[in-house]
């Protein structure tokens, strides 16, 4: 360690939690280094997912580094490549040298000749080896993180497409109902308020969808136990309510775990399937809803069935589309199986459908259960 201190004057020793036990006398000419790592430094290269934990440090250890001092008005970056030293696995050492682009910034700081370290060729040669495979492996990588981003690109715009016609087209009939209503003599104004109040409520649970589709691509995950039981409860009891049906739950939970997940889109995945189990639900005397959920320690599955309307066949690979309907009679938005699959995909689950025009549909739902 102390040939380490001699070679690397600008050396920083790390703890596993990344805070700074001790820093090389020349490094103190640049900064006093105190707390942890990440409030002095960020990471110029590698730049590719590279975090600030020890482990992550450890993994990409075998190339050269750039750090940029954080806060500074000269971008200050050193060079070098971390070490975790084998007699001491709960440490690691980052030993390089300042990366300065002009005689003044050694100036400013007082740094002299001997602030810098004095390296053999064969260090050298080996830096810059490493340099070269790096730069290869940041390139692979940045074209991967751009196709990545192009596919992702293609995406938004097709779901802009999409948003773009329901505006046109969906949005626009309720508003023009509305404008024809008012225009309407008194005694023709009022017989018309049913269906133009139903149609804007279809507009409106058009526009809650829509808001929750782009909340699920802001909001960060956020994990907690869920009482699914309850949550279960509260949200069939609403729905029965809303839609004046009296349909029969039978739930049944197996559980060997408690479930941790995101309470926001758990509630939001519900609250769609339970709603459409009960909208389309038929109106006979056996009609029911089906939850079934199983509770492991790695994950939970969840079905949601009913005796209703059923889909057709050849219905069943688009349902979960933008803006698809089964047919213009169709009472939902077009959205709310979009957004259950959307949210799903985020918390890297799965979802399957089955179903019988008249005789009834099961979604089935594979959700992993979180650390918390």
């Amino acid at each position: 360690m102390q040939t380490l201190r001699q070679l690397f004057p600008f050396f920083i020793r790390l703890d596993r939690s990344l805070d700074i036990i001790e820093y090389g006398v020349s490094m103190s000419k640049l900064r006093k280094l105190y707390g942890n790592f990440k409030d002095h430094f960020q990471f110029i290269r590698p730049n590719f997912e590279i975090t600030y934990t020890f482990d992550s440090i450890v993994e990409f250890s075998n190339q050269v580094f750039v750090l940029e001092l954080r806060d500074n008005p000269h971008k200050i970056r050193l060079k070098g490549q971390f070490l975790l030293i084998n007699d001491q696995d709960n440490e690691i050492w980052f030993c390089g040298s300042p990366w300065l682009m002009s005689m003044e910034n050694i100036l400013e700081y007082n740094l002299v000749i001997t602030d810098f370290a004095l390296h053999d060729s064969a260090v050298d040669t080996f830096l810059m080896m490493n340099q070269n495979n790096l730069t290869l492996e940041d390139s692979t990588k940045m074209i991967s993180d751009l196709s990545h981003k192009n596919k992702s690109l293609k995406k938004i715009n097709q779901r802009l497409d999409s948003i773009i016609y329901a505006i046109t087209h969906d949005f626009r009939a309720p508003l023009l109902a509305s404008i024809g209503l008012l225009q309407l003599p008194e005694p023709l104004m009022y017989s018309q308020v049913p269906d133009v109040l139903q149609t804007l409520k279809k507009l409106d649970r058009t526009i809650v969808h829509l808001n929750e589709l782009s909340k699920n691509e802001k909001v960060e995950l956020k994990v907690t136990a869920l009482d699914l039981s309850a949550l279960i409860q509260e949200i069939y009891t609403n729905y029965q309510i809303i839609y004046g049906v009296n349909v029969p739950l039978e739930l049944d939970i197996d559980s060997t775990s408690p479930f941790n997940s995101d309470a926001f889109r758990i509630r939001t995945i519900l609250n769609n399937l339970i709603s459409n189990a009960l909208k389309y639900s038929k109106a006979k005397p056996d009609s029911y809803v089906a939850i079934r959920i199983q509770i492991s320690e790695q994950e939970c599955h969840l079905s949601v069935s009913d005796n209703g309307e059923g889909i057709d066949q050849k219905n069943l690979e688009d349902i979960f589309k933008l803006f698809f309907r089964a047919s213009s009679k169709s009472q939902g938005s077009g959205i709310g199986l979009y957004v259950i699959r959307e949210m799903i995909h985020f918390l890297k689950g799965t979802i399957s459908v089955t179903s019988e025009k008249g005789v009834g549909t099961t979604f089935s739902l594979t959700i992993p259960n979180q650390k918390t």
